[in-house]
């Protein structure tokens, strides 16, 4: 049989076929060979179901696979097969086919036919539904349709609905300019044995496998590449995916930016593409397309935002076009819409669903908004010299969505700030329903290399650690809380400093600069390694800023940069653009120095400025840029939240440039307040070393932090099991930050860790945990008021000047958007309502605590909490009435707004002459007007407003001109409007849109009222939070188990020590089931528990046992426990007492940084170096098996040196465990060092066979000296080892043993004995007689 000329490719024959023969006399060449069916076992008929089964059927004589759905089942066995791409319906018997179920087949290229998941099959297609929202809107598409006749016409006989989404089925069918180069498609007539209607279709099937002509699955990695020669589409027909207009553009698939670099240079921008629109015009012709104003507009906004999905506003729907619709037919499983231009969509209310969808699917999204109506772009035409508008006036921004992440209407880290309605509802609910899972801030890094010739001359301590080899500046965005962290410091060649960054703010989107001195790629390995979910971005030198459409040249200036060009990493541009832009207030009018110009700003960024601390204005200046690309600028800037950000083993070294002392100061400040150090007045703490006078917290660095499992689980990087899951019974989301913040930042102080634990054993007990309890409700319902003040903020308009395009933005889900304001604006005024409740609970309760007494009292009471709260609290609960604004009904109270009184005073002045009118030409016309006249219209959002009704048998004045007409005969009624009543209608309409325009703002000022009390609302803020964090500790204290550590004082003449009694994991202590955690001892240093002289106890412990005996639980819970007791909280053990610790160095696990290019050997000697340098008499060492990463001999070296280290040099508390038994042998008559093993019973083996069975029974307690083997023969019998393998470890493990303590005399030759024994030899042959001879036996005895 010969090929088929047909596009649509033929299906096999059977009883219901339109297959149809060919002349066979015509034929000139061989029919080519039949293709063998694939060879495959069908499942069992048995498994359809009806309407939910997706099959995909196998075609001979197509050699392709086709998607259908079982729609039927017959009693005879047959099934009716419904293909959704062409609607064509038959019956066959599937014992006699070849078939699958979908989706078994990993080299599908398409995984489905439809729209929606319900409608993917045989359902209401995607496209009707549309079309029957559009049939039944009062708007339709006619904003965009009135004046945009030639809104993307792919074809030239398309008309105005070309933006409709037509069914597919009922979709005229488009003439194309050129002829197609394929013979057109037959029509083809499909009969169902169910319908005596033939159904007619002209769709090609889509083809399932990977054919040639199929394009890619784009990624958002993916978006561009080779032109391929693809299929040229067919105009009225839907098109495969990679044969559209774009697929033949070459400046789209070969993108260069707008500087002209292609996608290989280093300074390309991917955040921009330069538009051929020559060529675009030739491709369009070519296929009989034009370029429309508003495809013309798409290709401007795209060529600006080249890395984003638009998602292209027209009427009530967002549209998707080109590679866009490309990926929504594979991500969002749209159908492509008829025509050459790939093309989807969706309406308003589907946004969020949508977006989230694309967000996580790792694509970034831009909204393209329309911010004009039709009837504005009439207006707009009239008001324009020279050449017209031809489309309405649309703007791009971004919107949030699931922050995975969250993506990219707006970025993950950028998500709750000025988001549409419909997007924000699920994410805020997310958000509210657990706090804890929140994805992490925006996190700008600037990197450069380190004056080595400097550093290395500062270099000159051997313990001073590794020279700086990286500088880094870098800006933290909190979108949450409105919050900027800036940072500057040096970093070793492992980057610590900036893997502790990451791992403490655990960013959801990291941006870096592009470029040959852009980030290194030993950095963006380490992002991503310290951090492998987050989106990696790049910002060029130059990057091109997006163009403002607005209308108004104002909101184009105040979004716009002065310079279309501009380089974002620049210090002096990001300073002049702060200056432009007014985020902060001027120092003085009159300010003419630049000191002056700043004096007002924030501490943190003037000293950035003042410092000289240019690496972090650079990260600072290219995050301006990427928040104004993402218009949250002005929302976040100006709260004016700006901290400071310095390692935690940078506070107190000695490297720390001049520069940041400053930083570092405003660091401290900003800590102690967090930590509320600073409510009570300090105390004098005795004399401690000069190195450690200036210390007031522990040191976490990322190492530890991800070894310890502080934040995240090691198992599955998750919030459970971490010790914060441990700890955390906060109700409210800012109560859980603070406590995080603190479990980051453990105290160091004594008088500080004390004043904290006093307030956490009274809220534990007492008569002041009772009111606790009862003020724990309060803090439920006081919810996230820290997130919810920068939202009001942003709402209020302070930042923003009313120029945000979202201001602008024509919604027709705007009912929803008021709703949420006031909604999140109620939510915040109940939580502030419930804040001022809670010092009443503690009312008539005496309080010994000074900092709980400070956060449950009001300020007149010496309090945090303000004590006209209530008042002020009250003020809006008067004038703004929730329930009647969250329906859309908000009236501002009477004196709130003049414009407003004056509107409603007019308003209520033109009805009362509207009745007067009435009552007069009732009079005049008498014949019963008065009873059958009737205002109709009469609501203000009615059109034809004030229509007069009369029946038609009234005589009516000349100047009465009929509007209308309804009913018949006698009782017919005509709707009159007069030129009395026009004129007050038009008067009434004017005013109607004022009080609209001041209701609207009304609610505006209402919020910024709100935000100018925001150091009220912030007090109560802090102090709820804070109560929050220390009633979650007093939570935890309640708990069988816990013990109230006993902090005792460190003085230069005093030795560090530890002693915990029947101390347990606190993680693995709540997850066990009561008794099955074991408990262990643990002393350590000096004397602890009694006030007296200094002991001789020892330092550090040298661990052995077996593995899996439990010695890496006992080192992390040691830390664990201490880092619980210095945030004042209660801890896991039956008693316990500590001296403060300054830092915890952590050696655990065997892991490598394979990005890094770092070996799982290089891993623990960076480890352990970090540990060697910086650890003082006052830190707290752990290491774990240190130099199993090398041979034995050096490992033990390299371990037996580090314990020589930590012994005479770090004079600190230290854990080591160990299974070099020879260490153990070296160590165990020092008096400075105790050795331990973790004890278990080994059963012997009794059965006398070669295989040994002996059975180890780990008994996990701790106890003294070393333990006489390691047993890892009986842990390899626990791991399933074979026998075989088994019985010969074991006797190499003998005779290793044996050789190690000298029972067997071996020797072996060696090259470098060789020739001695040799020499002895000769001489024994040379030598008289018996004395050669007894030379040559006690030669030969000895290498025996």
């Amino acid at each position: 049989m010969a090929k088929s000329t047909n596009n649509k490719p033929n299906k096999q024959k059977n009883l219901f076929s339109f297959f149809k023969k060919k002349d066979t006399k015509t034929e000139t060449t061989p029919p080519p060979p039949k293709p063998e069916p694939p060879k495959t076992e069908n499942p069992p008929i048995s498994s359809l179901k009806v309407g939910s089964s997706k099959i995909e059927v196998y075609w001979p004589n197509d050699d392709e696979w086709y998607a259908c759905v079982v729609r039927h089942k017959y009693d005879d066995g047959r099934c009716e097969l419904f293909y959704p791409d062409d609607g064509e319906v038959e019956t066959v018997r599937m014992e006699e086919q070849i078939w699958r179920m979908a989706g078994k087949n990993e080299e599908r290229g398409d995984k489905r036919s439809g729209g929606d998941e319900e409608e993917e099959f045989g359902g209401t297609s995607a496209a009707s539904k549309r079309r029957r929202i559009l049939e039944s809107s009062d708007e339709s598409f006619a904003m965009e349709e009135d004046d945009e006749d030639d809104s993307f016409k792919c074809d030239v006989e398309s008309d105005e609905e070309s933006f409709k989404a037509d069914d597919d089925e009922e979709e005229e069918t488009l003439k194309p300019k050129a002829k197609p180069t394929t013979k057109p498609k037959a029509k083809v007539t499909v009969f169902t044995p169910r319908s005596s209607t033939p159904k007619t279709t002209e769709q090609p099937k889509r083809i399932i496998s990977n054919t040639p002509n199929k394009a890619p699955r784009p990624t958002p990695n993916n978006l561009q590449g080779k032109l391929l020669n693809p299929t040229l589409p067919l105009a009225g027909q839907v098109n495969a995916r990679g044969t559209h207009l774009h697929n033949h553009l070459n400046f789209f698939a070969n993108r260069r930016d707008l500087n002209g670099h292609p996608s290989t240079h280093p300074d390309y921008s991917p955040f921009n593409m330069k538009v051929d629109y020559a060529e675009l015009e030739k491709v369009c012709k070519s296929l009989g397309a034009t370029l429309s104003p508003a495809q013309r507009q798409w290709w401007e906004i795209k060529s600006q935002y080249a890395n984003c999905v638009l998602l292209f506003k027209t009427g009530k729907f967002y549209e998707m076009f080109h590679d866009d619709a490309d990926i929504a037919d594979q991500y969002l499983d749209f159908v492509y819409m008829k025509g050459v231009l790939a093309h989807g969509g969706f309406p308003e209310a589907g946004l969020a669903d949508k977006l989230d969808k694309l967000v996580k699917a790792g694509f970034r999204v831009a909204r393209v908004e329309q911010t004009e109506t039709p009837d504005g772009l009439k207006e707009r035409k009239k008001k324009t010299a020279g050449k017209k508008p031809q489309v309405v006036a649309r703007e791009s921004m971004y919107a949030s969505s699931q922050l995975h992440s969250s993506a990219y209407v707006l970025p993950l880290s950028l998500r709750f700030v000025r988001s549409p309605p419909m997007v924000l509802d699920d994410n805020i609910k997310k958000l509210e329903e657990d706090s804890r899972n929140v994805e992490g801030p925006l996190v700008v890094i600037k990197e450069t290399k380190a004056n080595l010739e400097q550093s290395d001359a500062m270099d000159t301590d051997e313990d001073s650690g590794p020279g700086a080899v990286y500088e880094y500046g870098v800006t933290i965005v909190d979108a949450i809380t409105a919050t900027v962290t800036l940072g500057q410091f040096a970093d070793d060649i492992l980057r610590s400093r900036m893997q502790t960054l990451l791992t403490t703010f655990s960013p959801s989107e990291v941006m870096v600069e592009s470029g040959e001195n852009g980030a290194s790629k030993t950095l963006l390995s380490l992002i991503k390694s310290a951090c492998p979910k987050v989106n990696v971005g790049k910002i060029g030198v130059q990057e091109s800023f997006p163009k403002s459409t607005a209308i108004k040249a104002e909101d184009r200036t105040s979004i716009s940069r002065l310079s279309s060009k501009i380089h974002p990493w620049s210090v002096d541009e990001t300073i002049a653009e702060l200056h432009r832009k007014g985020y902060y207030p001027r120092g003085s009018k009159n300010a003419t120095s630049p000191e002056e110009k700043i004096a007002r700003w924030p501490d943190c960024l003037k000293a950035c400025i003042q410092g000289g601390a240019t690496l972090a204005l650079s990260s600072l200046g290219a995050a301006l840029f990427y928040l104004q690309s993402n218009l949250v600028d002005d929302d976040i800037l100006s709260m004016a939240l700006v901290k400071a950000y310095i390692p935690p083993n940078m506070c107190d070294s000695a490297e720390m440039p001049d520069s940041a002392d400053a930083l570092e100061n405003i660091h401290r400040m900003n800590a102690r307040q967090d930590e509320g150090v600073d409510l009570v007045e300090a105390q004098d703490d005795p004399a401690y070393l000069a190195e450690e006078a200036n210390i007031d917290h522990m040191a976490l660095d990322g190492t530890a932090l991800s070894n310890l499992e502080i934040l995240h689980n090691l198992t599955s990087g998750s919030f459970k099991g971490s010790l914060l899951s441990k700890i955390d019974f906060t109700k409210s989301p800012h109560g859980s930050r603070l406590l995080r913040a603190w479990l980051l930042r453990p105290l160091f102080i004594k008088a500080e860790i004390d004043r904290r634990a006093d307030a956490v054993a009274e809220l534990s007990t007492g008569s002041a945990a009772i009111a606790m309890n009862e003020a724990r409700t309060l803090l439920k319902d006081i919810g996230d008021i820290e997130r919810l003040l920068s939202r009001v903020h942003s709402m209020g308009g302070v930042g923003s000047k009313s120029h945000h395009p979202n201001d602008r933005a024509i919604f027709y889900e705007n009912d929803k958007h008021t709703k949420r304001k006031v909604e999140d604006f109620s939510k915040l005024l109940n939580g502030l309502k419930a804040a001022a409740q809670i010092p009443e609970k503690f009312d008539g309760i005496s309080i010994a605590s000074p900092l709980l007494e400070k956060l449950v009292r009001t300020t007149d009471d010496g309090g945090c909490i303000p004590a006209d709260l209530h008042q002020k609290l009250d003020w809006f609960f008067d004038n703004f009435d929730l329930k009647k604004a969250a329906n859309g009904n908000f009236e501002p109270s009477p004196g709130i707004s003049e414009d407003y009184d004056a509107a409603c005073e007019t308003i209520s002045s033109i009805l009362h002459e509207l009745n007067a009118f009435k009552q007069e030409m009732c009079a005049s016309i008498g014949q019963g007007a008065k009873s059958s006249w009737k205002y109709i219209n009469i609501k203000e959002d009615s059109k034809d407003k004030y229509l007069i009704e009369l029946r038609a048998t009234i005589q009516v004045p000349d100047s009465f001109e009929v509007k209308g007409k309804r009913g018949k005969g006698q009782n017919q009624i005509n709707k009159y409007r007069c030129p009395e009543v026009e004129s007050l209608v038009k008067d009434y309409e004017r005013m109607i849109d004022i009080k609209n325009e001041v209701k609207a703002g009304g609610i505006k000022a209402v919020f910024a009222k709100f935000d100018l009390m925001r150091e009220t609302w912030n007090a109560a803020t802090m102090a709820t939070a804070m109560l929050d964090a220390i009633g979650s500790l007093a939570t935890l204290a309640g708990q069988p188990g816990y013990c109230r550590p006993r902090i005792v004082e460190c003085p230069a003449n005093k030795k560090p020590g530890i002693k915990v009694v029947q101390g347990r994991h606190p993680c693995v202590d709540v997850t066990h089931t009561g008794g099955s955690f074991i408990a262990n001892d643990l002393t350590l240093g000096g004397q602890v528990d009694t006030e007296g002289s200094d002991s001789s106890d020892a330092s550090i412990l040298l661990l052995s046992g077996p593995n899996m005996g439990g010695k890496s639980t006992l080192l992390r819970q040691t830390c664990l426990i201490t880092i619980l007791a210095q945030i004042g909280s209660f801890v896991p053990a039956e008693e316990c007492s500590l001296t403060p610790v300054d830092r915890i160095f952590t050696r655990l696990g065997a892991s490598d940084r394979i990005l890094c290019g770092q070996s799982t050997f290089f891993v623990e000697l960076a480890e352990t170096a970090a540990a060697v340098r910086g650890a003082t008499r006052r830190s707290l060492v752990i290491m774990d098996e240190l130099g199993r990463g090398t041979s034995t001999f050096d490992g033990t070296a390299i371990a037996s040196a580090t314990v020589k280290h930590l012994v005479e040099r770090s004079k600190c508390v230290s854990m080591f465990a160990t299974h070099y038994h020879s260490l153990l042998e070296d160590w165990k008559d020092e008096n400075c060092v105790r050795l331990g093993h973790m004890e278990c019973i080994v059963e012997e083996d009794s059965t006398g066979d070669e295989v040994d069975r002996s059975n180890i029974t780990f008994l996990y307690t701790l106890g003294d000296g070393p333990c006489p083997k390691s047993f890892g023969v009986n842990v390899a019998r626990l791991a399933g080892l074979p026998d075989d393998v088994l019985t010969r470890a074991k006797k190499i493990s003998a005779a290793f043993e044996a050789e190690l303590k000298g029972d067997v005399n071996n020797h072996k030759i060696i090259p470098s004995t060789a020739r001695s024994y040799v020499a002895q030899a000769e001489n024994s042959f040379s030598a008289d007689g018996l004395t050669g001879l007894e030379q040559l036996q006690d030669l030969w005895k000895s290498l025996q």
